[in-house]
């Protein structure tokens, strides 16, 4: 019985700190405040928003890494990041290098092989601020939407296990290849 009253109180304790902090955080006091969730990707790609300013991550039709950054438009603009990213497999991993263009970055290097790629994008503004984003590159197509799933618009998680596509249910499936659905 000593355990389970510990546990109790350890509860009681802990409980009323997370109602507080939850009371402090009013989302009333910062609603002229854009998140940027809107943003359109204007090539098509997947718009990060854990970065200053957001960016579009898009692949090319020759598997290469663009990063276009948005203004709140969705338009590109000019950015003083820098960029660095390592993908595919731990074990044979491809480190990219990146050229600056007008409005961001395009790969030397190309997406490794396959429909599952995962990412890791470490940008850097000129302040020395960090801002780390890492994702499975979904290859393969969304059956709802134009969008290959990496960037798919239909309001799903990225991880794609347990959603429901209009009637299409992955937890009864996970395994499966949409591309080969499609056909």
């Amino acid at each position: 019985m000593k355990i389970k009253s510990t546990i109790t109180a350890f509860a009681l304790l802990v409980t009323p700190m997370t109602w507080a902090d939850d009371e402090k955080h009013d989302h009333d006091e910062h609603a002229e405040h854009e998140h940027g969730h809107d943003i359109k990707a204007p090539n098509g790609g997947r718009v990060l928003h854990d970065v200053e300013p957001h960016a579009e991550f898009f692949i090319t039709k020759d598997r290469k890494v663009q990063i276009t950054f948005l203004n709140e438009d969705g338009k590109g603009v000019a950015s003083d990041n820098t960029l660095r990213a390592i993908g595919g497999k731990r074990t044979k991993a491809t480190r990219f290098t990146f050229e600056k263009t007008k409005n961001g970055f395009l790969s030397n290097e190309k997406l490794p092989e396959g429909k599952l790629v995962p990412i890791v994008l470490m940008f850097k503004n000129a302040k020395g601020q960090k801002s780390n984003v890492k994702f499975n590159v979904n290859m393969a197509d969304c059956p709802t939407c134009d969008f290959l799933e990496y960037a798919c618009t239909c309001d799903h998680d990225d991880d794609h296990e347990g959603h429901d596509h209009k009637g299409h249910d992955h937890a009864e499936h996970k395994d499966h290849d949409h591309a080969k659905e499609k056909k």
